[in-house]
Order: C-alpha cells, then structure tokens, then sequence
C-alpha cells in the first residue's frame, strides 16, 4: 500500500514539474504554414538584391526580407537557429549563385539554405504580425524595414 501511495505521489510530483510553460523556438511554425496557404502567397524563385541583405526574424523557420519596395517572406528548408545568434560564427558562411540575387533552393542565409521564397504585401505582413505576436509567441517581428 505505501508503496502504491509513493509510486502515486511520485508520478503526480513529476507531472507537476513537466507542465510548466515550455518555450520552443519556432512553436508558431504551423500557424505561419497555414497564413501561406489562407493568403495564398505567390511562390518565386529568386529575389534582386538592392543592398545588403537585412532580414527581420519571424521564428527559426522563416525571416521577412525587406527589399526597397517589396517584401518577402523566406521559409528555410529546415529549422534555423543561426538566425537568433548575435554573433557571426563560421558555419554561418552564405553561399550565392549570384551577388546581386537571392535564388531559393540554392542560395543560403546565415548558412541555412532558403527553401522557399513568397511575396508579401504590407497588409498581409501586419496580418502575419499580429499572428506571431498572439499570446503564447514569444517572437514577434519587427517593424523596421
């Protein structure tokens, strides 16, 4: 019997201790799939590079690029954890076929390969931040640009 009551105490101690607020980087990643596919965000294949390159983090699988007078949204082709380094390490060495252009399925940011590239318009950015910035995000994305 008491040791029924220990094994029960135990696993209600060890639950208690697990339930607490996780944050996972990148846990909105489903919510910034299912806006694409509601917007309807038209998919390219290479973006003109004016300057550069400067991007605004959204979560580990996707950066905002703004771009003089378009915007558009990266998704890598896995999970990005560079992106959120201050810091410039060696892996995070950029590979472009182009200087002047950005190129997905080729070309890298902070050493992660671009998996897609969509266009974005401002209104749907302000959609896509108030969608980031819901309760329970802890990452929101900037309004610089």
């Amino acid at each position: 019997m008491r040791l029924h009551i220990a094994v029960i105490l135990a696993l209600a101690v060890t639950g208690c201790a697990i339930s607490g607020d996780v944050t996972i980087p990148g846990k909105d990643l489903e919510a910034v799939r299912d806006f694409v596919v509601a917007s309807e965000l038209q998919e390219i294949n290479s973006v003109r590079l004016h300057e550069q390159i400067k991007i605004l983090y959204v979560n580990d699988y996707y950066v905002i690029l703004p771009n003089r007078r378009d915007k558009y949204l990266i998704e890598f082709r896995g999970r990005c954890a560079e992106l959120r380094e201050r810091k410039w390490v060696a892996d995070m060495i950029d590979v472009r076929v182009n200087s002047k252009m950005l190129y997905s399925d080729h070309d890298t940011i902070r050493g992660c390969v671009i998996g897609t590239i969509y266009e974005i318009e401002e209104s749907q950015l302000e959609e896509l931040r108030v969608l980031v910035d819901a309760p329970g995000n802890r990452i929101a994305v900037s309004t610089e640009g």
